[in-house]
């Protein structure tokens, strides 16, 4: 019984916080995905849309190679390097790496670039270690794979730019979403 007053509480805690209409609840309207101002290069949207998704896909990358390390550290249990999570993050990898190899940039923004082709070159040598474990006996030491993708995620952070949707944590439909249109309105 007491599980169902803690989940009662949490349920009239939310209702609390969000308004009926916001899309913490799901899409009750739609919430813009670009807004640049005016005078913005078409070279410099081109790179950013597909930089996004580049972007969004490291994350990605980095959170699932993450989960795979953090899973066989934690566990000990080897069986971890024989999931098909593996198979997919080698393919994403793959798949990201020929973005990167077609994006074009204006010379302002290659460091943006840079940072992003040094967040999934660290990714890679993380995914390589997991791979060359698959055949191996011993379990892997960890340290340097998981120092190289803290770095990775540096990278990531240093490219992250949320004019292009860029952002590490996207709060558009957090409960900070319905609770800022509120005050704001107010004002």
């Amino acid at each position: 019984m007491a599980g169902n007053k803690s989940s009662l509480s949490m349920l009239d805690w939310a209702a609390q916080i969000h308004g009926p209409d916001c899309a913490g609840f799901g899409p009750a309207r739609e919430v813009a995905a670009l807004s640049l101002p005016e005078g913005v290069a078409d070279e410099v949207v081109a790179y950013g849309l597909e930089a996004r998704q580049v972007y969004n896909g490291l994350k990605r990358l980095i959170g699932q190679v993450a989960g795979l390390m953090i899973l066989l550290q934690a566990s000990g249990r080897r069986e971890v390097l024989d999931l098909p999570s593996i198979a997919s993050a080698a393919e994403l990898f793959d798949e990201l790496r020929e973005r990167l190899s077609k994006l074009r940039t204006t010379s302002r923004l290659d460091v943006h670039l840079q940072q992003l082709i040094s967040a999934h070159r660290l990714v890679g040598t993380c995914l390589a270690v997991l791979r060359e474990q698959q055949a191996a006996k011993n379990t892997p030491d960890l340290a340097e794979p998981l120092g190289n993708l803290s770095a990775a995620y540096r990278h990531l952070q240093s490219a992250s730019e949320d004019r292009f949707g860029m952002t590490m944590v996207d709060f558009r439909h957090s409960c900070c979403n319905c609770g800022a249109e509120g005050r704001l309105s107010s004002v």
